[in-house]
């Protein structure tokens, strides 16, 4: 008999509310602290990866972390709609932002072909959903042979991980989400064909602003990220969708039976009869 879980899903406890709650808080000083992070290290990531098109999904409306990325076809995908305003500031993050495509679906239901995006970033999508294999198998569905996943993930094996189990408070995020760990995220995707190509941890610190906290405890970060470099509050996990390398076999023709008589060896071939008194009976 399965027993009742100590912590309900996210999306299950909140439905689409939890969107707003984990937008206000990235607009907290401890989520602009992470969101800084974050980005630091998509824009040494995704300069890296080409194709034609990049979707950005999540539940946090920041569509410039791709702005690094030199794919020009960019759109950002949600659960909920997302209105953007249009901008006359110069900053390219806010030049991308005004004008990125929004896609407002389900994540578990993709309106995509398959085979169709070249490289999804899933910024926290996995971690306040109910349903985490499922967006990842859609989105296995609709890359492309090659293409690049990016997940960016709250880490359950780090000093957040530790947090989370005494922040009971369904009402605050990111603390009830699913924190689903980077070695099993690694095996999701080994079952999707996906070859792991790294990960990358950020934030080893406690989750506090307080500066004396922060110092008190900063030994604790310096420690984690020098000799357990996998326990960062946040990962960057990136995988590549195999390749098929079967060979298709050809299906053999039919071939009509030949007409041609061929001789087969040692078989006696047809000769002239001779009599076998010597005598010319034909005079």
């Amino acid at each position: 008999m399965a027993l009742p879980r100590l912590f309900r899903p996210f999306h299950s406890t909140h439905g689409l509310y939890s969107h707003e709650l984990v937008n206000l808080w990235y607009k907290s000083e401890l989520g602009e602290r992470i969101l800084d992070q974050e980005r630091t290290v998509l824009d040494q990531l995704l300069p890296e990866l080409f194709g034609y098109h990049l979707m950005q999904m999540g539940v946090f409306d920041s569509p410039s972390l791709a702005v690094s990325s030199p794919i020009k076809h960019q759109f950002f995908l949600s659960d909920v709609g997302v209105e953007l305003l249009p901008t006359h500031s110069d900053d390219p993050a806010e030049i991308l932002r005004s004008q990125m495509s929004m896609v407002k679906s389900k994540c578990t239901d993709l309106p995509l072909a398959s085979d169709s995006i070249d490289v999804a970033v899933l910024h926290h999508s996995l971690d306040f959903h109910d349903n985490p294999h499922g967006i990842l198998r859609e989105v296995a569905r609709t890359l492309l042979p090659g293409g690049k996943i990016v997940i960016v993930g709250f880490n359950p094996w780090s000093w957040w991980g530790v947090a989370r189990m005494f922040l009971k408070n369904a009402s605050k995020a990111p603390w009830n989400g699913n924190f689903v760990s980077p070695y099993r995220l690694s095996d999701w995707l080994n079952l999707l064909d996906f070859e792991i190509e790294g990960c990358e941890c950020v934030c080893y610190g406690l989750p506090t602003v307080d500066p004396r906290t922060s110092a008190a405890f900063s030994w604790v970060g310096a420690l984690a990220k020098r000799w357990l470099s996998q326990t960062g509050a946040v990962y960057t996990l990136v995988a590549t969708k195999r390749v098929a390398t079967f060979t298709p076999i050809k299906p053999k023709r039919f071939q009509r039976p030949s007409l041609v008589s061929i001789p087969i060896n040692g078989l006696a071939r047809p000769t002239s009869r001779t009599p076998s008194d010597g005598v010319d009976r034909t005079k």
